[in-house]
């Protein structure tokens, strides 16, 4: 098994570095159109140094950055650019995201994983509850599993798991429905389960955007980014309502303000590494040490993640890594004292299905182990 997920890894690491040869071969017409076109045009610049990167971003704001590299950065756009990177001068080739259709067809549809879902529940009811917090732009259902052994007492700590943001990064999910197994199955059997449901009230998210899972694409069914699209303190956008809002944000913001949540993590791939805050300032973050000590400990027993040969132990500042401005991690913590932690699962965002039973079991001890930190809360 961990020959067959090196070797996934490994594949993605030599498909890039073959694209990145084909750079001069390559033109304006081939670039990879997305499911919905609010940005139709997604490249990875070559730009080793990241010399031209903040001033891109400073000028166009709209642009989304994502999965900077020692090789450079991924960028989203429209199509004027392809014009603006050839005005810098940088080297650029379409990212062409290769989903076979075997791999397509194993995963299950976002309807059968809500199906799985209400399954658990009526086989565990005393364990687990399900909870439909709002419906996506195509009217999919979003729903959260709440996991408790004493689901009565709602003075228990709130913890929470949410993956699938964007649509295409879809191994967060299929470990956030196999964690979900896990708990329910082994409570009363396995005594570290059976502690956490005890004690805690777990929810879990497995996709907050099953439009995009369904057309394989990140953004949502109208196109929009929805980790740069909550309210960030340190824009213009600073207002913390729901109001005209995606769907999908005003469903999670709508359901935090609910609920006392004390910490929490988000799910993504397309690189290997856990990211604590802040996401879009420099500032420290009010609980330094001990984010960054949370997220040591869940890369440490993450071989993959931990040996990472471009982040340190497998971790990294939001910031120092690139910004991101509306993300669903600081507008957490800034509005609602919630810690969260983004985590990057995978270096392919959408692998053969084969491999998400070892993925699960390489990261399954860090999983429960995040809920564990909520003892030092």
């Amino acid at each position: 098994m961990k020959n067959t997920f090196a070797f996934v890894k490994t594949s993605a690491i030599v498909k890039t570095l073959v694209v990145f040869v084909l750079i001069g071969f390559c033109s304006a017409e081939v670039f990879a159109q997305s499911a919905y076109t609010r940005y139709p045009v997604h490249v990875q610049v070559v730009d080793p140094d990241k010399a031209k990167l903040k001033r891109l971003v400073s000028e166009y704001p709209e642009l989304i950055v994502d999965h900077v590299s020692s090789l450079g950065y991924e960028i989203y756009g429209s199509k004027n650019l392809l014009t603006l990177l050839k005005v810098r001068h940088l080297n650029f080739v379409p990212v062409v995201v290769e989903v076979s259709q075997k791999n397509s067809q194993d995963y299950p549809s976002p309807e059968q994983t809500v199906a799985r879902l209400l399954e658990l529940h009526a086989k565990y009811p005393k364990l687990m509850t399900t909870i439909e917090i709002g419906k996506s732009v195509q009217h999919r259902s979003l729903m959260f599993a709440r996991l408790t052994a004493k689901p009565d007492d709602s003075s228990l700590p709130e913890f929470k798991y949410i993956a699938n943001m964007h649509g295409d990064e879809i191994v967060g999910r299929e470990l956030m429905v196999k964690l979900i197994e896990d708990l329910t199955a082994h409570y009363g059997s396995d005594p570290r389960i059976t502690s956490l449901m005890d004690h805690y009230q777990i929810y879990i998210l497995p996709s907050m955007n099953p439009d995009g899972a369904a057309a394989r694409t990140r953004f949502n069914a109208n196109g929009v980014d929805l980790n740069r699209s909550f309210p960030d303190f340190t824009t213009q956008d600073n207002e913390n309502t729901p109001n005209q809002r995606e769907p999908e944000i005003q469903a999670i913001m709508n359901f935090q303000a609910t609920h006392h949540f004390k910490l929490s993590a988000n799910f993504h791939g397309g690189s290997e590494v856990v990211n604590y805050p802040w996401d879009a300032q420099e500032a420290a973050f009010p609980l330094d040490d001990f984010v960054k000590k949370i997220s040591l400990d869940y890369a440490e027993k993450v071989p993959y993640i931990y040996q990472s040969t471009q982040f340190e132990h497998g971790i990294t500042n939001g910031f120092q890594w690139y910004q991101v401005l509306g993300g669903m991690q600081d507008w957490s913590y800034h509005y609602y004292n919630d810690i969260q932690l983004t985590i990057e699962l995978t270096q392919t965002k959408w692998p053969s299905f084969s491999t998400v039973d070892q993925s699960y079991q390489l990261n399954r001890d860090s999983l429960l182990g995040l809920i564990e930190e909520m003892n030092q809360l």
